[in-house]
């Protein structure tokens, strides 16, 4: 029973790492987000979902809904927007790729030449057996935004 006990507690130790199939999966992260841009900053928290019903929802610290965004929105209901809400949007719009980012999955490089990014990823953590990053940091031109992922459900 010891050695079956310890084979089991070894087995749960192992995680594993996010990947691309990773993807077609549906799941939600949840944590903080704050962004930092020539025109102010912005505290809050975030909601992912991936699969049937995507979206990516902010609310502020009041917990008042502030964006809200489906995959399905196009670039045309931005014209006429501020410019930097249109860069930052330009980011989260390709949403595999925003996704990506958040889960540190390989395929960053190309998004973040693609797009002039920084991307930094700061401290892990093992959620749910997977290891995905604590801190995503993103640059831009004039902005940053951090993220933190305090909750992964896979669902």
């Amino acid at each position: 029973l010891i050695l079956t006990g310890c084979v089991t507690n070894q087995n749960q130790l192992i995680t594993q790492k996010v990947d691309q199939e990773f993807m077609n999966q549906s799941f939600i992260l949840s944590g903080s987000i704050s962004i930092k841009s020539n025109n102010g900053s912005f505290i809050g928290s975030y909601s992912l979902k991936n699969g049937l019903n995507e979206s990516f929802r902010v609310k502020d610290v009041f917990g008042r809904e502030v964006i809200l965004i489906r995959p399905e929105i196009v670039s045309e209901l931005f014209d006429g927007q501020d410019e930097r809400f249109f860069e930052i949007y330009q980011l989260l719009e390709d949403w595999s790729s925003f996704s990506s980012i958040l889960l540190a999955i390989d395929d960053t490089e190309i998004l973040k030449s693609k797009l002039n990014l920084s991307i930094t990823y700061k401290r892990y953590q093992t959620v749910q057996s997977f290891k995905i990053p604590k801190t995503i940091r993103v640059v831009g031109n004039d902005y940053e935004l951090t993220f933190t992922i305090k909750n992964l459900k896979i669902s």
